[in-house]
């Protein structure tokens, strides 16, 4: 049986008591008062000293109020289920405009999973019968009838492809492989979808594009709609089950269907494929020397910053820091062993950024706020269609903190952050480009190709599965 999101608190009631209040929740760098950093910057938001320890979680940078900082809200948990405090529209206000960054469990010397029992207490409050705010509740409709939260057309999922010369791809037969592209990239941006697709073809891999792909749920397992992302949840499982491997180019995909999905599925069952991001199969590439980059001209001096989105970021970095935890048995000695996995996991991105500083010419400058402290784009977590004023301008702060460092292009690998850092770029007039990394690679044509991969190497597990294997004794 599924479960619900009470029993999903029940489950996650040690961690709510370990919460001792101590507010290290409601910064980056929480334990380095004495870091470096660029000072003092003006931005279109505010101005920020980005230095030491800086207030990072968006909601409470947005509300002020205790109650929307995390700690606040692990007492509002804890009272929830104590029975001190009861599901209301007012419980509801307060608990929804959340980005689930993860921000707080990421600087937690508790290792509390922060964003586990927050979107439990969302579902909780849903199954109470507190109603959803009106524009989740729209989003709900439109994926029960659509099957995707933006109101496309079954048919038009994959119009992108038909338009690009992508069409054998759709419903390949022969492959292995998909690529599940999502819905962000499928009805909104289309160049992410694009971009990644035909990286894959230019590098010889046999994939599919699988026409009964779904919404992957991200948006309702956020907001507390589990029955709604159970059900989606379902009907991609059916729809991918022949395959081996399944790629991503939207990180709350990814995150979604390789974290989630586990977590509210029956306890005998486990996904029936492997998955990995796509920048993991290109860094890995770049590692082997089998692909370089092609000098350009039109990009060669350009200053290039990179924005770790929170779900392939901080999101993987917490689970694997939990699964480390839950493996332990001197936890002392494993500390060291979860901060070098972390900052591998981190450098997966990068590999690919300081290849491309090296052989295309770009200047790789990082922000203040990176890896694991780094800022959220403001989009997640229900919060871009719930509260989209709040939304946007948790991005522009994200882009101050880029024109702070010079940046001339702004990347990720997530359209979500994509359209949430480019819609801040434009109404705030930050002046960069907004664009990602393997859309850079293909839009500029600076693939090259030095050996020609193999069907082993598209099927090699992903970078954060071979990081989280045992090693042999």
């Amino acid at each position: 049986m599924a479960k619900t999101g009470m029993e999903r608190l029940e489950e996650l009631k040690k961690d709510i008591y370990k919460c001792i209040h101590c507010k290290a929740c409601r910064f980056a760098y929480s334990g380095e008062p004495d870091r470096e950093g660029i000072g003092e910057y003006a931005g279109k938001q505010s101005t920020v000293l980005y230095e030491g320890m800086v207030d990072a979680c968006p909601a409470g940078i947005e509300y002020g109020w205790e109650a929307f900082w995390n700690a606040g809200k692990m007492w509002i948990a804890r009272s929830i289920l104590s029975g001190d405090l009861e599901f209301s529209d007012e419980v509801r206000d307060v608990i929804l405009p959340c980005i689930t960054c993860g921000q707080c469990s990421a600087q937690c010397d508790n290792k509390i999973r922060t964003v586990d029992i927050i979107e439990s207490l969302r579902a909780a409050c849903i199954e109470s019968g507190v109603p959803m705010i009106e524009k989740h509740e729209l989003v709900d409709k439109l994926v029960k009838e659509r099957n995707n939260p933006y109101g496309g057309a079954a048919a038009d999922r994959f119009k992108w492809a038909k338009d690009a010369g992508l069409e054998k791809f759709i419903n390949n037969k022969d492959a292995k492989i998909a690529y599940y592209v999502g819905c962000t990239a499928s009805y909104r941006q289309i160049e992410v979808a694009v971009a990644t697709a035909k990286l894959f073809e230019l590098l010889g891999m046999n994939f599919t594009l699988v026409a009964d792909e779904v919404c992957c749920g991200s948006p309702f397992f956020r907001i507390g709609a589990v029955d709604t992302a159970q059900g989606l949840m379902r009907k991609n499982l059916e729809a991918f089950k022949n395959m081996e491997m399944v790629y991503f180019s939207c990180a709350g995909c990814y995150r979604t269907i390789t974290i989630d999905y586990p977590k509210w599925m029956a306890e005998d069952e486990e996904l029936p494929f492997k998955t990995q991001h796509a920048f993991e199969l290109v860094t890995r590439l770049v590692q082997q020397e089998k692909i370089k980059f092609k000098p350009n001209k039109e990009l060669k001096g350009k200053v290039v910053t990179y924005h770790d989105p929170c779900h392939t970021g901080r999101h993987f970095a917490v689970d694997m820091e939990q699964d480390i935890i839950a493996k332990s048995k001197n936890l002392l000695m494993d500390s060291r062993k979860i901060k070098k996995a972390i900052e591998e996991w981190y450098e997966v991105p990068r590999v690919i950024l300081r290849k491309l500083e090296e052989d295309v010419g770009i200047k790789f400058n990082e922000m203040y706020r990176i890896k694991l402290d780094s800022m959220c784009c403001g989009a997640g977590g229900g919060v871009r269609a719930g509260y989209p004023e709040f939304s946007l301008r948790t991005a522009s702060l994200r882009c101050d903190e880029a024109n702070a460092v010079g940046a001339d292009i702004l990347t990720t690998e997530c359209p979500f952050c994509w359209r949430n850092l480019y819609d801040a770029n434009e109404m705030y007039n930050h002046g960069m480009v907004v664009m990602g990394v393997l859309q850079m690679i293909t839009e500029y044509n600076l693939l090259d190709i030095l050996e020609k991969p193999k069907e082993e190497d598209f099927l090699t597990p992903s970078i954060r599965e071979a990081m989280e294997e045992e090693p042999k004794k």
